[in-house]
Formats: structure tokens, C-alpha cells, sequence
């Protein structure tokens, strides 16, 4: 019998915060949160889960990136500012605090829109550090293609990233 509880006392913080880090929105991220353990229950009535805390982690990663791609397809052309804002860092000026959260706003934006698979190894390997192994089992896919996943990722999000910062059009 699966204590439900204790797995959510455990393993909700980690969930939470990658649902948070990734979403950026309050709301959004409960959401997701509540969706990650929701299909966690639905998955271990088919089969036993062998190590909860990947698992929880690839579950909660494919439910953000989903949600950041339905609000991207949504179209909005602002952000709501009923939302938690995400603290300031010590040190960090008022002025570079806001440029610092529009570059995450993009990135959020180049995420959701690079393919589903290359999404997840590069939030799964790049933020949070899940060994190539470990990311391979849970996606089901071999090392060697979880490398070739976040090569193409990395590839995508830097290009995008310099075409925007080299972008007349952008200090407008």
C-alpha cells in the first residue's frame, strides 16, 4: 500500500518548486502541482514506481511545460500582475531585477516552444542536475539520446537567445 501522504510530504517541495521555477505564476503552479500527483496515482495503480523523487520530477516537468505551452498558444500579450512575484535576489537593483525577470519571461517563452522531448531533457539535466542515466530511465530513451536531446535544446534556446539580444527591433 502506497502512504500517499508521506510521498507527498516528501516529495511536494520538489514538485512545487519546479512547477514554480518553470510557470512563474502562483496559481499556475499549484495547478500543476495538483495534476503532477494526481497522474503519479493514476501511473502506480498500472505499474509500481521504482524511484519516486525522478519520477515526480519528469512528471511535474511535463505538466509545466504543457501549461507553458497552453499559455503561449493563448496568445497574451501581457502578464497578469495578480500573481506571486518572484523575490529578489540580494544584491540585485531594482532596474536589473526587472531586466533579470523579463530575460526569464523569454526563456520561459523559447521553452515551451522548443519540441516536447528536448523541453524536458533540458529542464530535467540543466536545472535540475538529473544524471543523463537517470533522466534516460525515466523518459524511457537511451543516455545517448538524452545527450543528443539536450545538444539540440541548448543548441535551439542559444541561437534564439542571440537572434533576440542582436534584434534592432528589440530596445523598442
Amino acid at each position: 500500500m502506497i502512504d500517499w501522504d508521506e510521498i507527498h510530504a516528501e516529495h511536494g517541495p520538489v514538485v512545487w518548486r519546479i512547477a514554480y521555477r518553470l510557470l512563474g505564476r502562483y496559481a499556475d503552479a499549484l495547478d500543476c502541482c495538483q495534476e503532477t500527483f494526481l497522474a503519479a496515482y493514476r501511473a502506480a495503480e498500472r505499474r509500481p514506481v521504482g524511484h519516486w523523487p525522478s519520477f515526480l520530477t519528469t512528471l511535474a516537468t511535463r505538466r509545466a511545460i504543457d501549461r507553458l505551452r497552453r499559455r503561449g498558444r493563448s496568445s497574451r500579450l501581457f502578464t497578469p500582475l495578480d500573481g506571486v512575484k518572484e523575490p529578489p535576489w540580494p544584491g540585485a537593483s531594482p532596474d536589473e531585477h526587472a531586466q533579470d525577470a523579463e530575460y526569464l519571461d523569454e526563456v520561459r517563452g523559447l521553452l515551451a516552444a522548443l519540441p516536447a522531448k528536448q523541453a524536458e531533457v533540458f529542464w530535467l539535466s540543466c536545472v535540475e542536475d538529473l544524471p543523463h542515466a537517470e533522466i534516460a530511465d525515466q523518459l524511457q530513451i537511451s543516455a545517448g539520446e538524452v545527450r543528443v536531446l539536450l545538444h539540440r535544446a541548448r543548441a535551439r534556446l542559444r541561437t534564439a537567445l542571440e537572434s533576440r539580444l542582436t534584434d534592432p527591433r528589440r530596445d523598442r
